[in-house]
């Protein structure tokens, strides 16, 4: 049911076919639901992580506190990061918001990459925009979100 995973299944298999190096990280494939407000998932929750064996913390960013959704007047819903404590790299993310199809390729770019919550809060995002939250959850997993209350 997720046709951009199974395209990149494709690109891979033609790849292998033709004797090329290639691989698919599936920790990395992202999901949306087209709802009101969007879905979008990438990678590990919190209790998978845990089973997993990862010690997770998450950071979260309620969408109420994001001025771009409050011009919009869109405020339900929030970005919620999931990363492995000790080493700060990204495991998941869910995010539910309007947009929130756009707004989880950028997560699962950060999860293909190694990226930790200091990566991703570190990457100045355009304001006021919807993808702040994104940063400002990150921010909020490691203690240093300004939008909101840290963990």
């Amino acid at each position: 049911m997720l046709a951009h995973k199974g395209m990149k299944e494709g690109e891979v298999a033609a790849e292998v076919i033709a004797g090329e190096p290639a691989a698919l990280d599936y920790q990395a494939v992202p999901a949306a639901v087209f709802t009101d407000p969007e879905i979008g998932t990438v990678g590990l929750t919190e209790a998978e992580a845990e089973e997993e064996g990862f010690e997770p913390v998450v950071g979260q960013m309620p969408m109420r506190a994001s001025g771009r959704a409050l011009t919009l007047e869109e405020t339900d819903g929030f970005v919620r990061v999931v990363a492995d404590e000790p080493s700060g790299f990204l495991l998941g993310a869910q995010v539910v918001a309007p947009e929130a199809s756009e707004l989880i390729g950028e997560l699962g770019l950060a999860i293909e990459m190694g990226a930790t919550l200091e990566d991703v809060g570190a990457t100045i995002h355009t304001h006021p925009t919807l993808s702040e939250a994104v940063m400002e959850a990150a921010e909020n997993a490691t203690g240093k979100a300004i939008h909101t209350l840290n963990r």
